[in-house]
């Protein structure tokens, strides 16, 4: 393999590393969403039968009022993470490969595949900040739920020691 065939090698394979740093890119999107849409419907269910708790005037009334107060917060973390971000596509059209090829000086399969490349790794760079944006309110989540009934039954008895009996 000479030079020239290794450079067009290589710059295929940068390529070809290009795109599937992307489809990991993508993937570990669609986790993010999928992981938010299964806490969504359990904090739903638990708000609903916090709030059953809460309205029934019983002794327990309080704490399910704190629970229903943190598992709905915990709900709207995970409608804002779902409703929040779409990702960059790393498709282009014919008209955006010319613009693209446009700045390159060789009109060769390795400057192509170079430039090509690099517009792959620069979508992918966007798109990875728009996960770490989403793992944020993925956490949130989590933390929100994690915390909720801890916080309720110290929020609860903090409550009735200040009420007194």
């Amino acid at each position: 393999m000479n030079d020239e065939e290794f450079d067009v090698w290589l710059a295929k394979e940068k390529r070809a590393l290009a795109d599937e740093a992307y489809k990991e890119t993508i993937a570990s999107f669609d986790r993010i969403k999928a992981r938010l849409g299964a806490i969504l419907p359990l904090s739903v269910t638990l708000t609903t039968a916090s709030l059953a708790g809460a309205f029934s005037r019983q002794d327990y009334s309080l704490v399910c009022s704190f629970l229903s107060l943190g598992f709905g917060s915990t709900a709207m973390i995970c409608a804002a993470g779902l409703s929040s971000t779409t990702l960059l596509s790393k498709n282009f059209d014919p008209d955006a490969v010319d613009r693209v090829l446009e700045d390159v000086t060789e009109r060769d399969v390795k400057s192509a595949s170079l430039a090509l490349a690099f517009v792959t790794f620069a979508v992918n760079e966007e798109c990875i900040k728009t996960i770490k944006r989403d793992r944020r309110w993925l956490k949130a989540a989590w933390i929100a739920l994690s915390l909720t009934p801890p916080a309720s039954f110290f929020l609860s008895t903090a409550w009735g020691c200040l009420r007194g009996p």
